[in-house]
């Protein structure tokens, strides 16, 4: 079986500038997936030129067509040395992939960004391969050696600046504010060949108000060109979101996106009949592992849409049945692990196999013989200095909502709400643990603020330890707060 990484993506930037808006309620159009890998190539090239010009600073044109590999008489060794730069993450470009034509000779950069290609060869075209690549929907950048130069020294190669991806793909000037992060995608039916039109992409947060410091939602929403593809512009640059698609006869899921490393990201999703028969729906298979790749046995694995949770053999692999079709999120948690949660695209047939990546628990410094087993960890030292107070902290923790208490002057006293199993904001009430047993808000609010030493937040109970979950009472998040004397051995 493929691993879910490994699919092939293409550039979808070329596709961008000019959606297809329908009025609401109409019916999107689909057609069936015509797209080839030389197009995608071309847009690849396109794209790579523009951030070239601009970060680069001086001309350098960029092939569309084949590069001749017929050996010129006499020709001589060649050596290229150049570095490659993230420009979205404002770093060098470490362990991407070069490939060097018509010898085919591939190297990998350093530390550095930096590569040296020695080819018997005269190299006429390098090609640039990374995940990130991937991750922003550029897929590789070409550079094509310019034609008067006799040696090529010193080059460089650059992803698009964030404003060349505003002014080619947003059709506007980078924002001033946080918004200015930007997804990009494709829109497909479960079949994996017909492209959608006009299908609405909607992406949701919780934006915090700067004088009030109160959270709200906020959401922003596009519609898929006749493509299928779509832009998705003036979201967080930092932070996390909840998106999904819809049209008149289909849906996917709720997609969760964290946006860090670069304010663009690429998600493609899947849409399925909104009331589909529910013999019709797959099972997926996977692994679970751990950073080493190594199989993590006994891993729970849930999927949103299904009610049951399986778990993963000696091997780390798992299969579930009847799982909804579309864009959906799958998680897995073992002890020791940190819980994770990734995208999954559910087709009618030859779904990838899942592989998820479980990373080592973190451990609180100074609480001794204590494993946290969830990334959202708060430590006491950051409530009270980077946060000034135990509400204070939580509000920073996406996923969950905060407020006060009706009929309460008592700004020190609040409720919790979080996510229930649709991903929707505010929806459901959280599930609270003082020292591992379920607590009431009032049993909560009795513990002093000093008293509390970490708090662990779940943002749904599946992802939770056993031993936590057996005392929800619903799907919502799970917090679980940790006094001093609790965390003692």
């Amino acid at each position: 079986m493929t691993p879910v990484r490994s699919r092939p993506r293409s550039t979808i930037f070329g596709r961008m500038t000019s959606p297809l808006i329908r009025p609401a309620g109409s019916a999107p159009r689909t057609r069936p997936d015509r797209a080839r890998a030389s197009r995608a190539a071309r847009v690849a090239l396109a794209v790579a030129a523009v951030a070239l010009l601009s970060l680069v600073g001086r001309t350098t044109e960029l092939a569309s067509a084949p590069v001749d590999e017929r050996p010129s008489i006499g020709a001589a060794p060649d050596t290229v040395r150049g570095i490659v730069f993230d420009s979205l993450g404002g770093a060098p470009l470490t362990e991407a992939f070069i490939f060097a034509e018509p010898a085919g000779v591939s190297v990998p950069t350093d530390s550095l960004g930096r590569f040296l290609v020695v080819s018997d060869k005269r190299v006429e075209r390098l090609t640039v391969y990374h995940d990130a690549l991937d991750d922003i929907g550029l897929g590789a950048i070409v550079l094509a050696r310019p034609t008067d130069a006799a040696r090529w020294t010193d080059v460089t190669i650059a992803t698009p600046s964030l404003t060349t991806i505003w002014r080619t793909v947003c059709q506007a000037d980078v924002p001033e504010d946080e918004n200015r992060g930007v997804l990009v995608g494709s829109v497909r039916l479960a079949d994996d060949r017909t492209r959608v039109s006009g299908a609405g992409i909607t992406a949701q947060w919780e934006a915090i108000l700067p004088r009030t410091r109160l959270r709200q939602a906020e959401q922003r929403s596009t519609r898929s060109d006749s493509t299928g593809a779509y832009a998705l512009c003036g979201v967080p640059a930092v932070g996390e979101l909840v998106m999904a698609g819809a049209s008149v006869e289909y849906e996917s899921g709720a997609v969760q996106v964290a946006l860090a490393d670069r304010p663009l990201r690429r998600i493609d999703l899947v849409l399925a009949p909104a009331n589909s028969r529910v013999d019709r729906w797959p099972t997926i298979t996977g692994r679970v592992v751990g950073p080493d790749q190594q199989p993590v046995a006994n891993a729970r694995v849930a999927v949103d849409g299904v009610d049951s949770v399986v778990i993963a053999d000696a091997d780390g692999r798992f299969s579930m049945v009847r799982v909804p079709l579309g864009s959906r999120m799958i998680g897995a948690q073992a002890d020791g692990f940190a819980a994770v949660a990734q995208q999954v695209n559910v087709l009618e047939a030859n779904t990838p196999e899942v592989i998820i990546t479980l990373e080592r628990a973190l451990s609180i410094a100074g609480l001794e013989g204590i494993a946290v087993t969830e990334r959202r960890t708060i430590r006491r030292e950051r409530m009270m200095r980077e946060a000034g107070s135990l509400r204070a902290a939580l509000e920073q923790v996406p996923g969950l909502v905060v407020q006060n208490i009706p009929g309460s002057d008592d700004a020190t006293r609040f409720a919790l709400y979080g996510r229930g199993r649709n991903l929707s904001i505010g929806t459901c009430s959280v599930q609270l643990l003082v020292d591992g047993l379920p607590a009431t808000l009032d049993e909560l609010h009795a513990i002093s603020v000093t008293q509390f030493a970490a708090v662990e937040v779940y943002r749904n109970v599946s992802f939770a330890p056993e031993r936590f979950g057996q005392f929800a009472e619903n799907d919502c998040a799970l917090v679980a707060f940790w006094t001093q004397y609790g965390l003692r051995p």
